[in-house]
C-alpha cells in the first residue's frame, strides 16, 4: 500500500464544506490533503451547450445518484425520499440552486421552544460573523432590510438580482395576502465578482451554471485553496478511516480510481465533509474493534436523525406573461410561516420558496409537481397558455428528528469498489403531515392572490398512496450537541470519542430549519477551521475534545 508523506489535516470531500475549510486551513500554513471520489466538472460537461439540456437534467445530469448512475457515484438503497449529491469536485454546487437564506435565532432553540427536538449547542450569534465571511468569500446578492432575520452586520456583497416580471407577480401576490415576502438572497453574482462574469439570466440554473456565476465551488473556493496550497487529489474513495490504539485517527485508506490501488494518507487530524449520507456511511464503513459498531459511534447515533425538510409544492399559472424562463431560479422567499404558532395545530413552521419554473423542457415536463402538459392534439393550445405564465412555489417545513430516519450501510448493495452502499430510510412525523396538510391550503390562497388561471399541487404521497417525499436536502445523520450521550461531536463538530477526527458539513446540523442549508454549512465550515487552526498544537496531541 503506498503511503504519502503525512499531511497536518486530512480532508475527505472536496464539496462546499471541504473546500472552504482547506482553504481556510491552507491559508493558515497547514499542510492540508483533500479527497474527492469524483473528478472535475467542466464547464463543457454541462447540459446547457447541447440542445437537448433538459432531457440531460432528468438523465445524465439528474441531481439524484439513483437515477444518474454516475461512473463517481455510490448506490443510495432505499426509495423513500430523494437524495441531492453530486460526487465531483464541488460536490452538489455543481447542480443546486445557489438560493442562499440565513436560519433564523429561533433555529437554533428548539428544545427551548417546544421539546420536541433539542437545542443547538451554538446560536445565532455564534455563527453570524462567519455568515458574514461566507457571503464574502463567495459572492452573494441580496437586498438588506428583511425583517424575518436579525439586522446584518454588513450589507450582502452585491446588489439582489434582477426581480423581473416573475418576481413582480409574486410579491404582488403577496401583498394581497398581507403575508411577508422579499427578494430571494442567493449565492448568484448580479455583476462581476471575483474575476467571474455576472449572471447572464439563462434561465437554466437546475443544471449548474458553467460560467461561474453561481457558487459552483470548483470555479470559486478551489482554485484559491490549491493556489493556498491544498493537495486535491480527485477520484479518489475514501475506504476507511483508521486509528491507533488510543482511539485517535490516524488518516484515511483510499482507492485511487485512476491508478487502482490502495493508498493511506496519514495525517494529525481529520476533517470529515461528504455530506448527509456519505459521512455517516465512510464512519459506518470505518468500524474495528475498538468501534465495532462504527468509528465514533458506540452511543449509535451516527446516521440517525436523518432530515430532509418536509415539502410540498405547486405550479401556479398566471393569464398574463411573466417571462418566468428568465432568470436565476430563485425569486421571492416568504417566511410568514416560519415560527411556531400552535394554534395551527402543529409545531415549527415552514417557508415560502417561490421561483421561476424555467425553460420550455422543463414546463413541459412538470418542474416543481411532475405534471407534464398534455401531449396529442391538446398539447400546443396547454403551451402558449402556460409557457412563461407561471411560477413555481415549495413549502419546506422543518421536520422534526426522529431516530427511526437514518443512514445504515446496505447488505446487499456496493459501489463498483465494492463497498457496501448506504441505505436510507426516512419517515415524517405526525406533526409534518399536519403541518404539510397546512401548507397546502395556503399555496391554494397564494394561487388565488395570483389570480391564476391554473395551478396544480404536488403532495407528499404518490397517486397510489406510497409516501415518497420530494424533498432532497440530506441533514443531521452526525449531530452535534453539548451531550456525548446523544450526540456525534460536540459544538466544534469535534467527535466526542476521536478528538481529532471532525464532521464538518450539513449531517452536524441539530435540526432543520426552513430554508436551503448550504449558506448555514458553509458558515459552519468557515467556524470550524478557525478552530482548528488556532487550536492545531493542542488540538494534534489532544486525548478528549476541547470544549471552550
Amino acid at each position: 500500500m503506498r503511503k504519502p508523506d503525512r499531511a497536518d489535516v486530512l480532508v475527505i470531500g472536496a464539496g462546499a464544506s471541504g473546500a472552504l475549510v482547506s482553504l481556510a486551513l491552507a491559508g493558515r500554513g497547514l499542510k492540508v490533503v483533500c479527497l474527492d471520489q469524483g473528478g472535475w466538472t467542466l464547464p463543457a460537461n454541462h447540459p446547457h451547450f447541447s440542445r437537448d439540456f433538459q432531457w440531460q437534467r432528468q438523465n445524465r445530469w439528474n441531481p439524484e445518484p439513483e437515477r444518474r448512475r454516475g461512473e463517481s457515484d455510490y448506490p443510495v438503497e432505499g426509495n423513500q425520499s430523494h437524495a441531492l449529491m453530486w460526487n465531483a469536485i464541488g460536490g452538489s454546487t455543481n447542480i443546486f440552486g445557489a438560493l442562499w437564506p440565513r436560519y433564523r435565532p429561533s433555529d437554533f432553540r428548539k428544545g427551548v421552544e417546544h421539546g420536541l427536538a433539542p437545542d443547538w449547542p451554538l446560536g445565532y450569534a455564534d455563527i453570524e460573523p462567519f455568515y458574514d465571511e461566507s457571503d464574502r468569500l463567495i459572492g452573494v446578492s441580496g437586498l438588506t432590510g428583511d425583517r424575518a432575520l436579525p439586522p446584518r452586520r454588513s450589507p450582502y456583497p452585491l446588489r439582489p438580482l434582477p426581480m423581473g416580471p416573475c418576481g413582480r407577480t409574486i410579491g404582488a401576490a403577496f401583498e394581497r395576502l398581507g403575508w411577508h415576502w422579499w427578494p430571494m438572497p442567493a449565492a448568484v453574482i448580479s455583476e462581476p465578482y471575483d474575476g467571474r462574469p455576472a449572471c447572464n439570466a439563462c434561465g437554466n440554473c437546475g443544471s449548474g451554471c458553467p460560467r461561474g456565476s453561481m457558487a459552483k465551488m470548483s470555479l470559486t473556493i478551489w482554485p484559491r485553496a490549491v493556489a493556498a496550497g491544498t493537495d486535491l487529489r480527485p477520484f479518489a474513495r475514501v475506504e476507511r478511516i483508521e486509528t491507533d490504539p488510543q482511539g485517535r485517527a490516524t488518516g484515511a485508506v483510499y482507492i485511487d480510481r485512476a491508478r487502482g490501488e490502495r493508498v493511506f494518507q496519514g495525517a494529525d487530524i481529520v476533517v470529515l465533509s461528504a455530506n448527509g449520507v456519505g459521512s455517516p456511511r465512510i464512519l459506518l464503513l470505518s468500524k474495528s474493534a475498538r468501534f465495532p459498531h462504527g468509528l465514533a459511534n458506540s452511543n449509535d447515533v451516527v446516521g440517525r436523525y436523518l432530515q430532509h425538510h418536509t415539502l410540498v409544492a405547486a405550479e401556479i399559472w398566471t393569464g398574463e406573461p411573466i417571462h418566468s424562463h428568465i432568470g436565476n431560479a430563485g425569486a421571492v422567499i416568504s417566511c410568514e410561516f416560519a415560527e411556531t404558532d400552535v394554534n395551527r395545530g402543529f409545531v415549527n413552521g415552514f417557508n415560502f420558496n417561490v421561483a421561476r419554473i424555467g425553460p420550455a423542457g422543463t414546463e413541459a415536463i412538470g418542474s416543481f409537481t411532475n405534471r407534464p402538459a398534455p401531449w396529442g392534439s391538446g398539447h400546443h393550445a396547454w403551451f402558449r397558455r402556460h409557457f412563461a405564465h407561471g411560477f413555481g412555489a415549495f413549502a419546506i417545513g422543518d421536520d422534526l428528528p426522529r431516530p427511526t430516519s437514518r443512514i445504515t450501510l446496505s447488505e446487499t448493495e456496493r459501489d463498483s469498489d465494492g463497498l457496501p452502499a448506504a441505505r436510507l430510510n426516512y419517515e415524517p412525523h405526525e406533526n409534518d403531515w399536519r403541518m404539510m396538510r397546512f401548507a397546502i391550503e395556503r399555496l391554494k390562497d397564494l394561487a388565488q392572490a395570483a389570480n391564476a388561471i391554473d395551478y396544480t399541487i404536488n403532495d407528499y404521497c404518490d397517486q397510489d398512496g406510497t409516501y415518497r417525499t420530494p424533498a432532497w436536502h440530506l441533514l443531521g445523520t452526525c449531530r452535534m450537541g453539548d451531550d456525548p450521550e446523544t450526540s456525534v461531536t460536540n459544538r466544534w463538530h469535534q467527535c466526542w470519542e476521536v478528538p481529532n477526527l471532525y464532521v464538518v458539513d450539513a449531517s452536524s446540523f441539530v435540526t432543520a430549519g426552513v430554508v436551503n442549508p448550504t449558506s448555514t454549512v458553509t458558515a459552519l465550515a468557515l467556524r470550524a477551521a478557525r478552530h482548528i487552526a488556532d487550536g492545531f498544537t493542542e488540538l494534534r496531541t489532544a486525548t478528549k475534545p476541547i470544549m471552550d
